[in-house]
């Protein structure tokens, strides 16, 4: 069985974009909002080269509530994928689930429902460890997302929580509950140390 590294795509492989009909940050749902994050590229070419199986998994609600089409999330994904090779960078498999528990008004039936795969439930990274052999327990979950976090452990991953806070200051903000990270990280750059250096998973606070 194969080691692999699970990571959440928007906000950690590229940049959120502002929505101004809804006035919030927002996956990019068309080719030219794409920005790929700064050592985004580079983080995935040395994983991989440490000999992990590089998987990722994203939430992609839009398409059930009918403001993203599979076309453009397959578009935005190849833009994506396109800018992280830049820098020598690439992921062995992307995971997304389509799905919102809605109501998502004039949005596509087919997709609105409650589901297993929608983080954060784990059902995403489970169907990889099936599908590529992958041992869960020797695998990490990233995201800078608390249900990121929650998929990583209901999957029995070690997790990293991306975030600029201190972990003392993000307690304070965040609620936790099923999804308090092994450790947290500034950047990438932090993560690709903290697996190289063979952490297990401990609880780090910050003071």
């Amino acid at each position: 069985m194969k080691s692999a590294v699970f990571i959440d795509r928007d906000g950690v492989l590229n940049r959120m974009v502002f929505d101004e009909t809804h006035g919030i940050l927002d996956s990019p749902r068309r080719r030219g909002q794409v920005e790929a994050v700064p050592g985004a590229g580079a983080f995935l070419r040395e994983i991989r080269a440490a000999g992990n199986f590089v998987v990722v998994v994203t939430n992609q609600p839009g398409i059930a509530k009918g403001t993203l089409k599979i076309a453009s999330l397959n578009s935005v994904n190849k833009e994506l994928a396109r800018q992280l090779a830049v820098d020598g960078g690439q992921w062995d498999e992307l995971r997304f689930c389509p799905h919102h528990p809605g109501p998502c008004p004039g949005g596509n039936p087919i997709f609105v429902k409650t589901c297993a795969c929608r983080k954060p439930a784990s059902g995403l990274l489970l169907d990889a460890a099936r599908d590529f052999d992958i041992d869960l327990a020797t695998s990490w979950m990233i995201g800078d997302g608390l249900v990121d976090v929650a998929a990583g452990r209901r999957a029995g991953c070690r997790t990293i929580l991306l975030t600029a806070l201190k972990w003392s200051m993000a307690e304070r903000f965040l609620d936790c509950a099923g999804g308090e990270p092994d450790f947290v990280c500034r950047n990438l750059a932090e993560a690709l140390k903290l697996i190289r250096d063979g952490e297990t998973p401990a609880r780090q606070r910050e003071s």
